[in-house]
């Protein structure tokens, strides 16, 4: 995995760690639902697995086609 990958499943981990809300004098917090990180996590894995299979293109090739009795 990149670094940029595992920086935010490092996160999303780190998140579902804290409580989902929080209140202090200052105001209110409240975490994105589980579900969400959830649905995160696997596009972000889902992406990294895209970046490690390369590009779809690039097992197409270009190829010249000279037909029989054709001239150039």
């Amino acid at each position: 995995m990149s670094d940029a990958t595992q920086a935010a499943l490092d996160a999303i981990a780190a998140n579902l760690a804290q409580p989902k809300r929080a209140r202090t004098d200052a105001g209110e917090v409240e975490q994105h639902d589980l579900d969400m990180q959830i649905e995160a996590a696997r596009f972000i894995q889902s992406q990294s697995q895209a970046e490690k299979a390369g590009s779809p293109f690039a097992a197409l090739r270009r190829a010249r086609i000279s037909y029989p009795g054709a001239s150039d």
